[in-house]
């Protein structure tokens, strides 16, 4: 992984834990926002508890664990996928309530900005080593495998010359 995406990961997980932590700390402000949300989820899913401030506490937690591995450059993939599915019930708490002022808006604009970037993150294709590196794992390959057919040559060779001298020697 380049350095520079390296960086861009830790300032992605930035914001996440900062949130997390102010949410943890007072939760109430979005707890009386997701409360409608929790209670149609709660008539459909009854095994969900039907108190929102647990589960913004507990969505806070993950954020803030999520972020933390994000930032430590751990399990980069899963991190960024808790990040994402952790982030959707605030955005569909924010798109359903009016957002009349532009610090709404901007806000949602960003929002959304960082769940793409987490999709990215999260969906990133395996890196592959570089060539320098494949082409010496396959010399190295290739020698064991020379050395190996020599070795048995040289076997087969020697109970060749062992078989032709005959046992009462000279």
């Amino acid at each position: 992984m380049g350095v520079l995406r390296k960086q861009l990961q830790r300032l992605l997980a930035a914001p996440f834990i900062v949130d997390s932590v102010e949410t943890l700390r007072d939760p109430h402000p979005r707890a009386e926002a997701l409360a409608p949300m929790v209670s149609r989820i709660h008539a459909y899913y009854p095994w969900i508890p039907d108190n929102p401030v647990l589960l913004v506490r507990a969505q806070a937690v993950a954020g803030a664990g999520a972020g933390t591995m994000l930032l430590l450059g751990k399990g980069t993939r899963v991190a960024s996928a808790v990040m994402a599915a952790q982030a959707v019930p605030s955005l569909l708490a924010a798109s359903q309530g009016k957002i009349a002022d532009s610090a709404g808006r901007d806000s949602a604009v960003k929002d959304i900005g960082l769940l793409g970037a987490l999709v990215l993150t999260a969906t990133e294709p395996r890196r592959r080593p570089p060539k320098v590196v494949h082409d010496a794992r396959h010399a190295v390959h290739d020698a064991r495998k020379s050395a190996s057919r020599a070795g048995k040559s040289a076997n087969r060779k020697a109970r060749g010359a062992t078989a032709r001298l005959s046992p009462g020697g000279r």
